[in-house]
């Protein structure tokens, strides 16, 4: 997860890219993210960078990832940029 942090930091329009753990569930993490703008947002969730970053989680998973964004008063739940988790297919 540091080496997406590192790589992500780099991709244009990207302000703040970070992972922390909750403090009531240490195996449930939080993922921070600004973004400039939204064209720059739309372009990291179909980068290689972030379909790396979702594959690279597959086998540290005890259950497949549900992601959801929250920006302002709305939750997005963002399209895959790579085939899903495996275990998530039944």
């Amino acid at each position: 997860m540091r080496a997406t942090e590192d790589l992500v930091a780099g991709e244009p329009g990207c302000r703040l890219y970070r992972f922390t753990a909750t403090l009531d569930d240490p195996d449930e993490y939080m993922h921070l993210q600004e973004w400039a703008d939204e064209e720059s947002w739309r372009a990291h969730q179909s980068s290689p960078a972030f379909r790396d970053y979702q594959r690279g989680l597959f086998d540290l998973l005890s259950r497949p990832s549900d992601m959801q964004v929250r920006r302002g008063g709305e939750t997005v739940n963002p399209a895959p940029s790579a085939p899903p988790d495996p275990r998530s297919l039944g």
